[in-house]
């Protein structure tokens, strides 16, 4: 039998998750539209400034520095990943875009694996 705090917290945690996933299908809107990339490391960034929030919310204790932060640091990681090797594929089939994207991917995700091991890092809520 579904209760009224059940229904409510469950509606919540949908709304919040629907938000999340429009920000970053958005994301993935805005980079192929401006650049015409099929960004499959998109979300493998996504969780790289995760965790590079995780690691300032360390340093400094405090939310609003952790999400600027991890903010700035996949902005960075971004432009480098363009300059450096997604310049290259611009004129090349969509399917060596995809190719090296979804490698781009892969090596992030296993590189946050290998700093941070296969644990889930918690983040108490902002007061």
């Amino acid at each position: 039998m579904i209760s009224w705090p059940n229904l409510v917290s469950q509606l919540f945690n949908g709304l919040a998750l629907g938000a999340l996933l429009a920000l970053i299908s958005s994301g993935l809107t805005i980079i192929y539209g401006t650049l015409g990339v099929l960004n499959l490391a998109h979300g493998a960034m996504f969780m790289i400034g995760g965790y590079a929030g995780f690691v300032a919310y360390q340093y400094t204790e405090s939310f609003i520095l952790a999400v600027i932060a991890g903010s700035l640091f996949v902005m960075l990681l971004g432009v480098v990943m363009e300059r450096v090797i997604i310049r290259h594929f611009y004129h090349r089939p969509h399917e060596d875009q995809l190719l090296v994207t979804f490698g781009l991917g892969i090596c992030f995700v296993e590189l946050v694996r290998l700093i941070f091991s296969s644990q889930s890092q918690l983040v108490p809520p902002p007061a």
